[in-house]
C-alpha cells in the first residue's frame, strides 16, 4: 500500500502546481511590460509571462508507474501586443506587452486540478482505511 500513497501523495503534488500555475496566471494577466525589442531583448519593465503546468510519469527499473512528476514551463506564446499610448513602457507605436492567458482555459485548470486532487485525497483516505482495518483485524 505504501506505493499506492506514493502515486496519490505525487498526484497530489501535481494538481496543487496545476491550481498554482493557473492562478498566478490569472492574478497577473494584467501585468503589461515593454514588448521585446531586436534580438528578443525587452527594455524596460518586462511583461507578466504566463506558465502551464506540465506532467509526466515516474516509472521504477522494472517499468512499473509509480507516480507523477510536475512542473511548470512558459506558455508557447506568452505575450501579445495590446494597444495603450498611456502606458510608461509603451513603444513609439503607443503598444506594451500583456501575457496571453485566456481566463476559459484558465478556470478549466483550476476545475480539472481541483477534481483530480480530490480523486487523489480520496486514495490517500481509502488506503487509511483499509490500513487501519488491516491492523485492527481479529483473527
Amino acid at each position: 500500500m505504501n506505493g499506492t500513497l506514493g502515486i496519490a501523495f505525487s498526484g497530489l503534488a501535481a494538481e496543487t502546481r496545476r491550481i498554482d500555475a493557473s492562478a498566478s496566471n490569472v492574478a497577473n494577466a494584467r501585468v503589461t511590460g515593454a514588448l521585446p525589442g531586436k534580438g528578443g531583448v525587452t527594455e524596460g519593465r518586462a511583461p507578466y509571462v504566463p506558465v502551464a503546468a506540465t506532467q509526466g510519469d515516474v516509472r521504477t527499473g522494472d517499468g512499473q508507474g509509480a507516480g507523477v512528476r510536475s512542473g511548470v514551463k512558459p506558455l508557447s506564446s506568452p505575450i501579445v501586443a495590446e494597444y495603450d499610448p498611456s502606458s510608461s513602457d509603451a513603444n513609439s507605436q503607443g503598444m506594451v506587452g500583456v501575457p496571453n492567458v485566456d481566463y476559459g482555459a484558465e478556470v478549466s485548470q483550476q476545475i480539472l486540478g481541483s477534481r483530480a486532487y480530490s480523486a487523489n485525497l480520496s486514495v490517500v483516505r481509502t488506503t487509511d482505511e483499509m490500513t487501519r482495518d488491516l491492523l485492527n483485524m481479529r483473527t
